[in-house]
């Protein structure tokens, strides 16, 4: 799995800008009441000035993980790798621990199983049997938006995903905290700490805001 940030736009004084032209002004300079003024609108949940500024990533990982980004529609689009064009069924991402359902949680997990050599090779064994049966109707001619049917979820898939500021923080309150799910929590951490590294550091105040 993979988060890459393939660019950004504006920064903390462009959410500034934004949130004064309420009152007709505009600063060319960020200063101490620019921070003032973003922890007041975080605060307050004044966030539409937070969606003019996005961030444009590149992410690989598996389409099971795919599916729960990609319940975050508002502030976002998404172009994803087509297998009805190309054939990407050869990249798997294959669990390095496998966990028990959670006693707690009908959709979560708790600490590792016992038997994780089995697991795996049962694993292994699906992804095999799956990429073999997609090559041999590939062989007889079957269609390719038909023959990826058989591949699995932990099939990894690429896809450019552009999203607001605002739409980004909603993404790493949902997607950070303990209950979701391990391999989602794993890409999200990745993208905040891409958006964390930009050069300069542009969204440094507007992260503290949101406790990043």
């Amino acid at each position: 799995m993979k988060a890459e940030l393939l660019s950004n736009y504006g920064n903390d004084l462009t959410i500034c800008n934004v949130a004064r032209v309420s009152y007709g002004k505009h600063s060319d300079e960020f200063t101490d009441k620019d921070i003032k003024l973003i922890n007041y609108l975080a605060k307050h949940g004044h966030t539409s000035p937070f969606r003019h500024t996005n961030m444009q990533f590149r992410i690989n990982c598996p389409i099971y993980v795919e599916r729960q980004l990609f319940k975050h529609q508002v502030g976002w689009v998404a172009n994803s790798i087509s297998g009805r064009y190309v054939d990407f069924s050869d990249t798997y991402t294959m669990v390095t621990e496998w966990r028990r359902q959670s006693a707690s949680s009908k959709q979560g997990s708790d600490g590792p199983i016992e038997n994780q050599e089995m697991a795996s090779i049962i694993e292994a064994d699906i992804v095999e049997r799956c990429k073999s049966a997609y090559e041999k109707l590939i062989e007889l001619g079957v269609s390719k938006e038909q023959a990826r049917t058989v591949l699995p979820l932990n099939l990894n898939t690429t896809f450019i995903w552009t999203g607001s500021f605002q739409a980004f923080i909603h993404l790493c309150n949902l997607r950070l905290k303990p209950d979701a799910q391990q391999e989602t929590r794993e890409v999200v951490a990745e993208m905040l700490e891409c958006v964390k590294n930009i050069e300069g550091n542009p969204f440094q105040h507007s992260l503290a805001a949101f406790g990043y």
